[in-house]
Parts: C-alpha cells; structure tokens; sequence
C-alpha cells in the first residue's frame, strides 16, 4: 500500500470534487484525506490518497493527462520516522498587519516546531468594524522543548502584535 499525496489548483465550478473522488474511485483508490476550499475564485486542495502499490504509476499517469480543468501534483509519500513530540494548538486573534505568520513562523521554526495544521482568515471585529487576523496552527514540537518555553515566546510575541495568542 502507498500513500499520494495530490495539490489541485483550478478555476471553482461545480462538480470538481465529484470529478476527482470518481477518479480516485475508477483507480482503486482511497480517499483518505483532504484540505480544499474556495480561494479568490479558484478551487485549491490537497488530499492523501492510499493505493496499492501495482495502481500507482498508472494512476499518477491518468490523473496528469486527465481534462479535468485542474492543476496537479502528485507526489508518492515515504513513511516518516516516528520521533517524539508533543501536539499544542495555537490560535490567535489580533489587528490585522502583514508579516503576523512570518513572524509567528520564524519563532516555531526556532523551537523546531513542526506546523502540521494551519488556517488563516481576517474578520471584521463585531463592535469596532476593524479588520482582525486570526490564525489557528496545529503544531508538533520536540518534547525537549517544554510548553512554558514556547508558551512565553508566544506571549513576548502576542504583546509585540497586540494580539491574543493562546497555547493549547
């Protein structure tokens, strides 16, 4: 058994996701798991896929010459080497002002911090009508780190944005 994991990039319209699950389906496959949503006009996603060994190569060569109106890239996934961490959840709430994720990225790059989840949005605030960031990050950090460490990190940085950012 492998796992594929698959990007799409194409112009939204109904009837995408339809059109890959039966693809995936026509291939034996097994749709795992997936990320997808409506950006800016253009449906974005990716998903994993597990296949047996033998329907690989022939599907990664279907989906590519498929017309389907969609980018794709397909990329066969090794197993990862388990090594210990701990899971912590981040979201954070504050003004909205470019470079938020940069910096947030560079403090958990530092820790070693693996990001295996993250989403992002600007909202308006309910009372004031300004415009709010808010990010929410699923996280993997080495057990050698502890959570007081990051956590005040976080805190020194949440006071620099102006920002509520809380460490789960």
């Amino acid at each position: 058994m492998k796992s594929i994991i698959v990007t799409v990039l194409g112009n939204d319209k109904p009837g995408l996701v339809d059109s890959l699950s039966e693809f995936i389906v026509k291939h034996n496959g097994d749709w795992v798991d997936s990320r997808m949503s409506h950006l800016g006009g253009k449906f974005a996603g990716i998903l994993s896929i597990n296949m047996n060994d033998i329907d690989v190569d022939t599907f990664i060569e279907d989906i590519s010459n498929a017309e389907m109106g969609l980018q794709l890239l397909c990329e066969v996934t090794e197993p990862s080497l388990a090594a210990e961490y701990n899971n912590y959840h981040i979201e954070l709430v504050g003004q909205n002002r470019p470079g938020i994720i940069h910096k947030i990225s560079h403090v958990l790059a530092e820790f070693k911090a693996n990001v295996e989840e993250l989403s992002s949005e600007i909202v308006e605030a309910p009372m004031s009508g300004e415009q709010l960031f808010k990010a929410n990050i699923n996280i993997h950090l080495p057990v050698s780190i502890s959570k007081l460490t990051i956590k005040k990190r976080l805190e020194k940085l949440a006071n620099e944005f102006v920002a509520d950012i809380k460490l789960k």
